[in-house]
C-alpha cells in the first residue's frame, strides 16, 4: 500500500469518526432538548407530559426516572384535588356560614352560606376581601375580641339583613393552620332551632290540654261514684257511660298520637306493593256506608273498576278513613262523595261533602296538629284534632300532596295525590 492510499484511508476513517460523532451529538442534543422541554412543562404544572425514552443508555434512565416522578406527582396532585373538592362540597353545603380569616381580618376563604347570611354578594377580584366587606360591624367586634383574648369565643347576636335575625357567632383559632394567626368564623341561624323548640312546647301544651280534659272528667265522675253516686240509681248509669265515653276518647287520642309519631319518624318505612287503588276506595266506602246512613247521608263512590298504583295500603287506608270520618261527622245533611281518578302519572282522591264549609282564614292551618275550626263541635263529636295531620304525613311519605277547597255554606273537598309508580326513590 502506498503512502497515498494510506492517507486516503486515514482520511476516510477520520471522516467516518467525525461524521458519526456529529450525528451522535445531533441525536444527543435532540434528546436533551426534548428532555428539557418536558422538564419545563412539568415545572409549569403540566403533569401529563412525559419524556421520550428511545434507548437504554444513562440518558434514557434519567428520562424514565423523570416519567416515574411525574406519574407519582400526578397521582398525588389528583388525590389532593379530589380531597379539596370533597372538602369544598362539604363546606359549601353546610347550613352554617363559614369563613377562614387571617390575622389582619382578610377573608381567605368563605362558603356561599356565609355571604348569604351577611346579605352580601361574594366579592370579585384577585385581592382577598376584608371582613369589613360583610358590612356587619358586630362580627368584626366579636372577632377582634377573640383575637385580643387569644381564645375561642361564642356569642349570640342579632344581624340585620332585610330583617332582624338571631345568630350564634363562633370564633376560634386554628393552631394547625400553616399561616400563623388564622381564625375560623362560623355563623349559625338560630331561627330553625327556636322554631322547632316552640313547636315542641306548643305540642306538649296541646297534648297536655287534650289529655287533661278526659282525665278530669273521668276522675270527677269516678269520685262522684265513690262518694255515694253508686247509690244514686237514677244517675249512676249516666256517670259510668260518661266515664266510658271519655276513656274511649282518651284511647283514640293515644292511638292518633302513636300513629303520628310513627309517621314522623325519620326512618318511617313504607310497605309499597301494587294494589288496585279503586278496590281500596270501594272497601273504605263500604265500611262507612252504615255510619253515613245513620246520619241520614248518602255516601257516593265515583271510581273506575281498575286503577293500579304502588302504595302502602295501610297508610292510604288511614288517610281515606280520616277524611271520610271527618266528612261524615261534619255534614248534617246531603251527601259525601269519594272520587278516585288517574291523573297523568298520579292517582287523585277527593272526598267532597255538602256540609257547612270552612271559613277562608282557617284553610291554611287545617292540617296542623290539634288545629280545630270549630273547637266545641270537634270535641263533642269525639275528634282528637290529629286526623288531618296524620293524613298529611301519610301522603307526604308517598311523595304526594294534600289540599282542601271549601266555601262556607257550600261544602268542602279534601284531596290528595300520590305517584302511581310508587314514592320517588
Amino acid at each position: 500500500m502506498t503512502q497515498t492510499h494510506l492517507a486516503i484511508l486515514i482520511g476516510l476513517l477520520f471522516l467516518a469518526v467525525f461524521g458519526g460523532g456529529y450525528l451522535l451529538t445531533l441525536r444527543m442534543n435532540r434528546r436533551l432538548r426534548a428532555m428539557t422541554r418536558a422538564a419545563e412543562a412539568l415545572a409549569r404544572g403540566d403533569l401529563t407530559t412525559r419524556v421520550p425514552v428511545e434507548s437504554h443508555d444513562q440518558l434514557a434512565a434519567l428520562g424514565r426516572v423523570l416519567n416515574s416522578m411525574a406519574e407519582r406527582l400526578d397521582t398525588y396532585v389528583s388525590d389532593l384535588r379530589a380531597e379539596r373538592d370533597l372538602s369544598g362540597a362539604v363546606i359549601g353545603n353546610l347550613t352554617e356560614g363559614v369563613a377562614l380569616l387571617g390575622s389582619d381580618l382578610t377573608i381567605r376563604h368563605a362558603n356561599d352560606r356565609f355571604w348569604a347570611l351577611v346579605g352580601q354578594d361574594r366579592p370579585s377580584g384577585a385581592m382577598l376581601p376584608r371582613l369589613a366587606s360583610a358590612r356587619q360591624p358586630y362580627l368584626e367586634e366579636i372577632v377582634r375580641q377573640a383575637m385580643r383574648q387569644g381564645a375561642a369565643l361564642r356569642r349570640e347576636a342579632s344581624l340585620y339583613v332585610d330583617e332582624r335575625r338571631e345568630y350564634e357567632i363562633a370564633v376560634l383559632p386554628i393552631h394547625e393552620s400553616p399561616e400563623a394567626g388564622d381564625w375560623l368564623l362560623t355563623i349559625r341561624d338560630l331561627k330553625p332551632e327556636r322554631t322547632m323548640a316552640n313547636l315542641r312546647r306548643e305540642f306538649v301544651a296541646n297534648v297536655s290540654h287534650e289529655l287533661k280534659t278526659p282525665l278530669t272528667s273521668i276522675r270527677g265522675y269516678a269520685e262522684t261514684l265513690l262518694q255515694g253516686g253508686l247509690e244514686d240509681e237514677g244517675n249512676r248509669s249516666r256517670f259510668v257511660e260518661t266515664i266510658h265515653a271519655q276513656a274511649v276518647r282518651l284511647e283514640a287520642l293515644v292511638e292518633d298520637l302513636l300513629e303520628l309519631a310513627d309517621l314522623e319518624r325519620p326512618d318511617a318505612a313504607l310497605d309499597v306493593k301494587d294494589w288496585n287503588f279503586a278496590e281500596i276506595a270501594r272497601e273504605m266506602a263500604a265500611a262507612f256506608e252504615e255510619v253515613a246512613g245513620r246520619r241520614g247521608l248518602e255516601l257516593q263512590l265515583d271510581a273506575p273498576r281498575e286503577l293500579h298504583a304502588r302504595v302502602d295500603r295501610n297508610r292510604i287506608e288511614v288517610a281515606m278513613r280520616n277524611l271520610l270520618d271527618n266528612a261524615i261527622k261534619y255534614t248534617d245533611e246531603g251527601s259525601v262523595t269519594l272520587t278516585v281518578r288517574a291523573q297523568d302519572d298520579e292517582v287523585r282522591v277527593s272526598i267532597t261533602d255538602t256540609g257547612r264549609g270552612i271559613p277562608p282564614e282557617h284553610l291554611p292551618r287545617v292540617f296542623e296538629r290539634f288545629y280545630r275550626v270549630d273547637l266545641g263541635r270537634s270535641r263533642a263529636s269525639g275528634g282528637t284534632g290529629l286526623g288531618l295531620s296524620i293524613v298529611k304525613h301519610a301522603i307526604e311519605l308517598h311523595g304526594g300532596r294534600v289540599g282542601v277547597v271549601s266555601t262556607p255554606g257550600n261544602g268542602t273537598t279534601f284531596w290528595f295525590e300520590v305517584p302511581a309508580n310508587g314514592p320517588p326513590s
